[in-house]
């Protein structure tokens, strides 16, 4: 099979215009050079495809068989470049990445309607789970990125921070605590206790806190998930603590968050990547929209005040 994609793209325009100008036009030849391209074609076919006239060319009996066997091809070839393209420019293609629930609740949907609005042809899939776990699928390639916070460095991966989040404790309006100017971690330690799973980055944020301060405490109660913690709260089960930065997306009716020192709990949370492999267009998309979220007022406001401050 000695002919080229090139010629058939000729042979298909000339076709269609009945035109070997009109062909020429479409590829952007001179005719001398399109008719030598078609010329070619039926040497290197040994048919003759075209009867021409001086007025416009038409098709032989082979020229029409041989049409109808190649346009569904050349469609399928013309797609398959299109798509391709939009996968390099960012507009159609797949991403995947992982995030830890407790920044999916906000940033990370606000960023994903905006990006699914702008890219409606992209595949997106989110995968909620822990830090631990979050480094893991990266380095088995199973996500593109990963959005955390990479606690111990690792050669094989990179960390841009996205933005800086503190626990609060979370109580009744009317608890005590609420007449407190500071709460401390003792302070937590002295009354029932609502913490999260300890695989969660949260509850081991909290240990550390605990730790910290020369307490040694478990939980009274330990629930799966932020809202039934905050439910729990709320009927006067104990009190807990949770990411500052998802309060805005929670039911906190008759509720109370306070800041808690001695020593602040706080995290960076940031974008986490394999080194050797460079965000896809569609995925770096995705990241920009994450940061512009991260920038925008409903997070910029928390930044005004300094973690270190009392």
């Amino acid at each position: 099979m000695n002919f080229k994609l090139r010629q058939l793209q000729g042979f298909a325009a000339a076709a269609m215009h009945s035109s070997f100008s009109a062909g020429a036009r479409e590829l952007a030849m001179t005719q001398p050079s399109f008719s030598q391209l078609i010329r070619e074609l039926e040497t290197s076919l040994r048919v003759k495809l075209f009867e021409r006239t001086t007025r416009r060319v038409e098709l032989t009996p082979a020229g029409q068989r041989f049409l109808a066997m190649i346009q569904r091809p050349l469609d399928d070839l013309n797609d398959a470049y299109r798509f391709t393209r939009e996968m390099a420019a960012g507009t159609r293609g797949r991403i995947v990445f992982s995030s830890l629930p407790s920044v999916a609740f906000g940033l990370v949907t606000t960023a994903l309607a905006q990006f699914t609005a702008l890219y409606p042809a992209i595949t997106v899939r989110l995968i909620e789970d822990q830090d631990l776990n979050i480094t893991d699928k990266l380095l088995h390639r199973e996500v593109d990125f990963g959005i955390g916070t990479l606690k111990t460095p690792h050669k094989e991966l990179a960390f841009r921070e996205l933005l800086h989040d503190e626990l609060q404790a979370i109580y009744p309006a009317r608890h005590p605590l609420a007449a407190k100017r500071r709460v401390t971690w003792r302070d937590l330690a002295a009354g029932p206790l609502v913490l999260l799973p300890k695989q969660s980055s949260v509850r081991e944020l909290a240990a550390h806190g605990f730790a910290a301060a020369g307490i040694a405490r478990e939980p009274d109660y330990e629930v799966a998930n932020m809202v039934t913690a905050l439910s729990m709260v709320r009927a006067g089960l104990g009190v807990t603590v949770l990411p500052r930065m998802v309060l805005d997306e929670l039911n906190m009716k008759g509720l109370h968050a306070g800041r808690i020192n001695d020593p602040r709990p706080a995290r960076i949370i940031g974008i986490i990547t394999r080194i050797d492999r460079p965000l896809s267009p569609a995925a770096a998309a995705y990241v920009d929209l994450l940061f512009a979220a991260a920038r925008g007022p409903a997070y910029n406001k928390h930044k005004r005040q300094p973690l270190a401050a009392a």
